[in-house]
């Protein structure tokens, strides 16, 4: 998710704050607590202290004549006491609560609350009925005829029609979102493959005729052809339902949002957002009174909040897992660690010299010390990338064959040429260790550039940043969102101007084949030929760490981070910290 760039998701800070890379994704830090109904999985870090991780869920794929169901309303748990969950988001806040518009996971955190759309994922990474009641998928997987729950509402109270589900799917195909260029939007990923949207994208009608309504509370949607991933995309902000006349009502309406979700926004302002219930959300409103999420100066020094009780979740930078995890530390029950679908990369890109040699790429790569960063600067706390595709994706193992760490072999690929280069950073450390390795170990004359957080999100949309450090959180639980979103031609998502016809042809043939073990094949294929072209050097998969106050219950937590809060509750029998 650019947040979305692709989405999903996931959802508040990745957990790399000493040497977190300049990233597109930013993750709002959000909290995590097991489910009472989650597996959980004693695991030992490198220094033996005993940490609890969420299993990886097994994602069982959606197949074409299924019928899936919406499922019932849950049994309330005992709700006593203050139900009030302070969580911490990023200085900056969300960029936008525009469905449509989302490119920052902090963003897509806010508008999975206060938006929804047909479809959401369950904890295991299914996807479900959300304002949808039943889904018929013919048998052909061409076809999804869609029935609405009876008594869905917009958060005035507006009943949701499928009407409603129209306008917002063609609204987020609309080019006028993104200056007449529809290809830049995160519609362009997710719902092309509607009969028509890529005509709209690109200006050419001003509806989608693969959208069809049969009546007040059904629609049919059609696929120009079979597509295993299209079900997910559904899950995403990019398919949330908007309310038109709130739309209508100028640029800024998402300041004041009526949403389809399960929260309402109570206020927004520099230091604190704050969530309400949507009375009418369907099959139960949520439990919680009130989310208060941290944002401007009350969102800095977390873990320091956490601990003087201001704070109900908190994460853990790496510096501090040790003290907050040892044995006589009082927050030690207290630390969730999960493992994300989610990886920090060097990209090189191959538009802007000296990196358009490969020999010149591959040096550098070769330079670099990639297992250092996991191993010594975040001191184990992070995986070392096997490859670019996150462990445990569906169809695991995918590792994969990267340049090995050969500083002579770096030398001799360059042959005494000096190198002039330019490292571009946000803020990260990494940047600057990059160029110190790159100037001692091949005598290059390294530039790091700072630049702000909207420069740098506005060169890397023009892709015209030539070294970058890069952190990307898959917005739904398959390889291809993170293969064909980062390195795919037409990817809206692609941070590097790299073009490979081969690459493009393995991600298209795992679009449209429905056959597990063919899309894997062909996945693994691309992968290979990426990292062989070495416009990527893969550092590590990210971990999630947080402290969550005992009293926050049944928060169900997955690779892809925090999916909603509406079953969240807080146990009174907990006393506040």
């Amino acid at each position: 998710m650019k947040a979305h760039e692709r989405s999903r998701l996931t959802l508040f800070i990745i957990l790399l704050l000493l040497v977190l890379a300049s990233c597109r994704l930013v993750v709002p830090a959000g909290p995590v607590t097991t489910p009472e109904d989650s597996s959980s999985v004693p695991v030992s870090s490198p220094d033996g202290f005993p940490r609890v991780a969420l299993a990886t869920p097994a994602v069982t794929p959606v197949l074409p004549g299924e019928i899936l169901e919406a499922q019932a309303a849950p049994q309330p748990p005992p709700l006593v006491g203050n139900q009030v969950l302070t969580v911490v988001g990023s200085p900056d806040g969300p960029l936008t609560l525009d469905p449509a518009l989302v490119r920052d996971v902090e963003s897509a955190f806010v508008v999975q609350q206060l938006f929804r759309g047909l479809v959401r994922f369950d904890p295991s990474l299914r996807p479900v009925p959300e304002l949808a009641e039943r889904i018929e998928i013919s048998p052909d997987g061409r076809t999804y005829t869609v029935r609405l729950r009876p008594d869905i509402t917009f958060h005035d109270g507006t009943p949701i029609t499928a009407a409603d589900v129209k306008y917002s799917l063609e609204r987020a195909c609309d080019p006028a979102l993104n200056g007449g260029d529809g290809r830049g939007l995160p519609a362009w990923g997710m719902l092309r493959d509607l009969v028509g949207a890529e005509d709209r994208l690109l200006g050419r009608r001003s509806e989608i005729p693969g959208v069809e309504l049969l009546n007040e509370r059904t629609l049919r949607l059609h696929l120009e052809a079979p597509r295993a991933t299209f079900l997910l995309s559904l899950a995403l902000p990019v398919a949330s339902v908007v309310q038109r006349a709130n739309v209508e009502q100028g640029p800024e309406w998402w300041r004041h949002p009526v949403g389809s979700g399960p929260f309402r926004l109570l206020r927004w302002d520099t230091e604190e957002l704050v969530l309400g219930p949507h009375p009418g959300y369907r099959p139960q409103p949520p439990y919680l009174r009130e989310v208060r999420v941290a944002i401007g100066a009350g969102a800095l020094s977390p873990l320091n909040q956490y601990e003087r009780g201001q704070l109900d979740v908190a994460p853990v930078p790496a510096w501090a897992v040790d003290r907050v995890s040892a044995p006589e530390s009082p927050y030690r029950d207290h630390l969730i660690v999960q493992p994300l679908f989610a990886g920090t990369y060097v990209f090189l890109n191959p538009a802007v010299p000296p990196l358009d040699d490969p020999a010149v790429r591959r040096a550098l790569i070769q330079a670099f010390p990639r297992e250092k960063v996991a191993q010594v600067t975040l001191q184990g706390k992070v995986r070392l990338a096997e490859g670019i595709v996150p462990e445990g994706m569906p169809g695991s193992p995918w590792t994969a064959a990267t340049l090995p760490t050969d500083p002579e072999a770096a030398r001799a690929l360059l042959a005494g040429r000096k190198l002039q280069l330019e490292v571009v950073s946000a803020g990260s450390g990494l940047g600057i260790m990059l160029a110190r390795v790159w100037e001692q170990e091949l005598g290059a004359d390294v530039e790091v550039l700072q630049l702000d957080w909207p420069d740098y999100l506005d060169d890397l949309d023009a892709r015209r940043l030539p070294i970058f450090v890069f952190s990307w959180v898959a917005d739904y639980p398959d390889p291809e969102a993170v293969l064909d979103a980062l390195f795919a031609t037409d990817s809206p998502a692609r941070p590097i101007a790299y073009e490979n016809p081969r690459v493009q042809r393995l991600v298209e043939q795992a679009r449209y084949t429905l056959d597990p073990g063919e899309r894997r094949e062909a996945l693994l294929a691309a992968q290979e030929a990426i990292l062989d072209e070495a416009v990527v050097l893969p550092l590590t998969f990210d971990v999630e760490y947080l402290l969550v106050a005992p009293r926050v219950r049944d928060l169900p937590v997955t690779p892809l981070g925090i999916l909603g809060l509406e079953r969240v509750w807080i146990d009174g029998s907990h006393p506040a910290r």
